[in-house]
């Protein structure tokens, strides 16, 4: 079956572009948080303005308030912050507080010096990646609808198993590849005819994934991209006039967007969510799912 690839590609290109410059649009943002200690990355333009003993407010990208932290110590754009009300979260933007100063700064004493600093996580952006690549394993079943022009309007179940890399990148934006096996099955009645469809996909999704909310307690993402589907097997009826030409069953490329919600345990985290499986149509059949998901990611 033929496909016309050309607007599914722009789609991912476009939605990616839009990523990337939300979040490089962002000032200061916050890169890990360890109880309370909240670690900061500044945009370079605020990093002479900003010295130890300022609050910086914390807030999503949209705009919502979420937290308030005390600079406790710097070094170069790198910065340790004191939570003092609120909830941080990685992926939440810093400004400066106008609220009032404390009168007394805190101690010297309470803080690492500066060449702490530089040994935290937060020293490279590199190496704060490294601790962000996380394998896992995926489940997933839904329900497949399928219509054969002057044959029959199908319908059955997409049922799959995964394995999961998920690497971030800054911020609040990663990738996540997906790989394993998915299996079509789907039936219908045209005219007088039982059709029966059964295809045994070897599968790679390639995702684009935002976390909209991350806290130590949970999350909220949103994936998109695009999932590579080839055939291992296919079992077509009734035989001598199936409801799909056999040579028309052929590796295909799908449009994949979803969303989830994550619950870190321990160090790993569970997630469980629901993605649409657009196929792009040909000139006599349209292929649409909608599929459920559970998973598991811990980092080696």
């Amino acid at each position: 079956m033929g496909r016309n690839l050309f607007p599914l590609y722009m789609m991912i290109i476009l939605t990616t572009s839009i990523l990337l410059s939300t979040e490089s649009s962002w000032a200061g943002r916050v890169v890990k948080v360890s109880g309370k200690k909240v670690f900061i990355v500044l945009d370079a333009s605020e990093v002479s303005s900003t010295k130890k003993g300022d609050k910086l407010l914390l807030s999503t990208p949209d705009g919502k308030k979420k937290a308030l932290v005390m600079v406790r110590n710097m070094k170069g754009n790198k910065v340790i912050a004191q939570l003092g009300k609120g909830k941080a979260a990685r992926g939440l933007v810093s400004a400066p507080f106008a609220g009032k100063k404390k009168s007394k700064p805190p101690r010297e004493s309470d803080y690492e010096s500066a060449s702490e600093v530089a040994k935290e996580e937060i020293s490279s952006p590199a190496s704060s990646k490294k601790s962000d690549l996380r394998f896992g394993v995926l489940g997933s079943f839904g329900s497949v609808t399928q219509n054969v022009t002057a044959k029959a309007d199908m319908s059955g179940s997409l049922m799959g198993v995964k394995g999961i890399v998920d690497y971030s990148l800054f911020g609040s934006l990663g990738v996540r590849g997906r790989f394993g096996l998915d299996m079509f099955s789907v039936t219908g009645t045209g005219g007088s005819i039982n059709y029966q469809t059964d295809i045994n996909y070897l599968t790679v999704d390639i995702l684009a994934r935002y976390s909209i909310v991350e806290s130590s307690s949970f999350g909220l993402f949103v994936n998109g991209g695009v999932g590579i589907y080839s055939p291992l097997s296919s079992e077509l009826g009734p035989a001598g006039n199936a409801a799909l030409d056999e040579s028309t069953i052929s590796t295909t490329s799908l449009l994949i967007l979803g969303a989830g919600v994550s619950i870190p345990i321990g160090g790993m985290e569970l997630f469980v969510g629901a993605d649409y499986l657009y196929f792009p149509p040909s000139d006599d059949v349209t292929t649409s799912a909608i599929s459920g998901k559970v998973g598991l990611l811990f980092a080696l």
